[in-house]
């Protein structure tokens, strides 16, 4: 090598000192900041994911609580009807049921049965004229200890004696 070579080289040595330092130092904010960004995220994920399970647990015991009250002899009641001020002459709270102690998780159940209607039975049904359709609507509201609650509401009819 000629000695102008050398002098070429040791001059762009010399004008680009630290250069890899800057550039190394830009790289690791840009990369914290990217992990940073990314935990962020995972925790709203966590918790986004923890809110659908609180919400489904609610659910599944507002489902529970129909149940109940289709197991509770006193659900289908003709006299379980909505009184003048709206409000229903039937409500059971079975928060002991699906307490703490039995699923690990606290809900509390109350479900309500009102009776709405008597009808005909339908023709074809195998039952004469000595028996009525009594309609019924069973909802049922069920919240978690998180705060998630659910309400479940279904129609149904027993078919009894005039």
């Amino acid at each position: 090598m000629n000695k102008n070579n050398i002098q070429k080289t040791m001059k762009m040595a010399d004008s680009q000192r630290g250069a890899v330092l800057f550039t190394a130092l830009v790289m690791m904010v840009l990369m914290t900041l990217l992990a940073v960004t990314m935990m962020g995220n995972t925790a709203i994920d966590e918790k986004m994911a923890q809110n659908s399970q609180d919400q489904n647990r609610a659910f599944q015991a507002a489902e529970t609580g129909i149940e109940m009250a289709i197991a509770n002899s006193g659900s289908l009641n003709t006299s379980n009807a909505f009184q003048a001020d709206g409000t229903n002459t039937f409500s059971q709270g079975d928060t002991a049921t699906l307490g703490t102690a039995t699923t690990g998780y606290g809900v509390s159940v109350t479900y309500t049965s009102v009776f709405l209607q008597k009808t005909k039975v339908t023709r074809g049904s195998g039952f004469d004229d000595n028996f009525s359709n009594y309609w019924f609507e069973l909802r049922s509201r069920a919240n978690t200890d998180t705060g998630a609650s659910s309400t479940v509401s279904l129609g149904m009819f027993q078919v009894g004696a005039k």
